[in-house]
């Protein structure tokens, strides 16, 4: 259950943060309950116990919401993908880079959902300032992805870097919903006949990053 808040007005700097706070958390647990499309903003405010005239206050639409929760899951995303890379026995495994990127996203399921609605969604109703603070948040964070990825495995190219955080977008963004049809499709591929075509978020991801990273390293230009 969301934290709601308790005061009437949020007047000193402490209460405003509890009230963007309680209005994270809200929109959070409708998100988990509800899916995306099923969360309003009046179904936020009303979790929150926030008007909605006051919501207004701390985020501009219902899409800087969840972009702000987008960011809040991608640090914890990045910190866990951090410490998991490091731990790997040997560098330069690309298997196990592999193995290593498609758990971490595979365990971060509502951060893999919000990647899949940013392009379609999340950034349509924005204005250019809250695009911009959102585009620089999420490249510091995907530019720390990409070199703990190239920490462990030094045989990628550093001018690779940047094509491998806008290429694991695109297959989260293409595999999560893949993974998650609606329920008439669910029954249809259900069948036997449709075996080949049923995607596991984790197995499919594991081996589109295993085929992106040799493909990356491929290119890597010859030593002199």
């Amino acid at each position: 259950m969301a934290a709601r808040v308790t005061f009437q007005r949020a007047r000193r700097p402490d209460q405003k943060a509890v009230r963007r706070s309680a209005l994270l958390r809200a929109a959070a647990a409708l998100l988990d309950e509800n899916g995306l499309d099923g969360v309003s903003l009046n179904a936020v405010a009303l979790r929150a116990g926030i008007t909605k005239s006051n919501v207004y206050r701390y985020f501009e639409t219902r899409e800087a919401i969840f972009l702000e929760l987008l960011l809040e899951d991608e640090a914890r995303w990045v910190e866990r993908l951090e410490r998991r890379l490091a731990a790997l026995p040997r560098r330069g495994d690309a298997d196990a880079v592999a193995r290593g990127v498609a758990k971490s996203l595979a365990d971060e399921p509502r951060f893999c959902s919000l990647i899949a609605a940013v392009n379609s969604v999340l950034e349509k109703n924005l204005s250019p300032a809250a695009v911009l603070a959102f585009k620089r948040t999420t490249g510091e964070l995907g530019t720390r992805a990409a070199l703990a990825i190239h920490r462990a495995l030094p045989d990628l190219p550093a001018n690779a870097l940047a094509p491998l955080q806008r290429y694991l977008h695109a297959l989260v963004a293409g595999l999560e919903p893949m993974a998650h049809p609606p329920p008439a499709v669910s029954e249809v591929l259900a069948r036997a006949e449709f075996a080949e075509m049923r995607v596991d978020f984790r197995r499919d991801l594991e081996g589109a990053v295993a085929a992106l990273l040799a493909g990356l390293i491929a290119k890597r230009p010859p030593r002199r």
